[in-house]
């Protein structure tokens, strides 16, 4: 936490917060079975006595399209400036290659440091695919009263948008905040996984993601056939802003077998964010492959140019009005990735997956 304060950034959260800490680094799923009880998800490079060098390091089972491979992440990895122009940030990344069979370097902020690594590449042992503007999605619940809060009292800037509203539904589907272990894992691997490229979404992975979490209440959902049987999910948490004065839906995970699940989900977040009485909604996803039912009940895509500098915020300590486009590195090291399809539609990352969906 000291080197996170000194290397990382002055008063990060993570240089706080033990309890978030051993959240990202030490309580993961499969920290003890692969890096042991008595250490730390932690990579630092050292100079003698000095460290010049820090990662977090985190294991996930990775999902290749309905096959799973042990993969491992450094997130907030950072060299002092000094040793930039040296081999110590290359040390950070090449270090889990003597631990892992496979490694997954995935990267969501706010800076273009990711878009200066390299154009997309496949090559015999490395996918790389930079991803320039993560896709935001967004639905309004209040345009007036966002207008006020966030947009300078001027609702020209959502001129284009209609506030969200319930779409007809078809199918006897049912949603509720139950997530059953063996049921979502039966659908996940039967019906999610087949189909995408992602850290596995399997129950484990969920529980200590979102149910778990040490600050977040997250609101988990999935919706059901006549049956029983899972044919979704959806993740969302409601954030308090603008000194608590104004809330925000912030949607972390959306995942539909079907349209009739996709817009029974979407109708249950129109629920959720009118219930709370939020301002808006947002979802930022690498793919659209699921927001089917997002778009029935009014989100639509985040549109940018230069005749539009002022978009929704999505930074509200202080609000910031400024267009803030989230960019993405995604990176595959290992023996599976020379059959990926970079092409395809199916690369599944949300805020979830990094550090960017936490408090500030």
């Amino acid at each position: 936490m000291k080197s996170i304060d000194e290397i990382w950034k002055k008063g990060h959260i993570l240089s706080r917060d033990k309890a978030l800490v051993d959240f990202m680094f030490y309580n993961n799923p499969m920290h003890e079975k692969y890096i042991g009880k008595e250490n730390y998800g932690a990579i630092g490079v050292w100079e003698n006595d000095k460290i010049i060098g820090l990662g977090g390091l985190m294991l996930y089972e990775f999902n290749f399209n309905g096959t799973t491979e042990l993969a491992c992440n450094v997130t907030n990895s950072i060299v002092l400036e000094e040793y930039r122009n040296s081999l110590a940030g290359l040390l950070l990344f090449e270090k889990p290659f003597d631990l892992y069979p496979f490694f997954c370097s995935f990267g969501i902020g706010l800076s273009n440091f990711s878009m200066r690594l390299s154009p997309p590449t496949i090559s015999k042992g490395i996918v790389t695919q930079p991803i320039h503007k993560l896709n935001r999605i967004v639905g309004i619940f209040n345009k007036k009263r966002t207008a006020e809060v966030l947009l300078e009292d001027n609702e020209n800037y959502l001129r284009n948008y209609n506030m969200v509203c319930k779409a007809p539904q078809y199918g006897e589907k049912t949603v509720n905040r139950e997530l059953d272990e063996n049921k979502w894992n039966r659908f996940y691997y039967t019906d999610i996984a087949t189909k995408t490229i992602s850290v596995s979404r399997n129950y484990e992975f969920l529980n200590w993601r979102y149910l778990t979490h040490p600050i977040f209440n997250y609101l988990v959902y999935t919706v059901q056939d006549k049956m029983g049987n899972y044919e979704g999910l959806l993740v969302a948490r409601v954030e308090n802003i603008v000194n608590n004065t104004a809330k925000i839906l912030r949607i972390v995970e959306f995942i539909s077998k079907n349209q009739d699940a996709s817009i029974a989900l979407a109708n249950k977040l129109v629920e959720i964010g009118t219930e709370a009485a939020v301002l808006f909604a947002d979802f930022y996803c690498t793919t659209d492959m699921f927001n089917f039912g997002l778009e029935s009940v009014g989100f639509k895509k985040e549109f940018t140019s230069d005749d539009d500098k002022i978009v929704l915020p999505s930074r509200f300590q202080p609000v910031d009005l400024s267009v803030v486009n989230l960019n993405a590195l995604i990176s595959f090291h290992g023996k599976r990735i020379k059959n990926l399809n970079l092409l395809n539609n199916n690369i599944y990352f949300t805020k979830g997956d990094s550090d960017q969906d936490r408090p500030n």
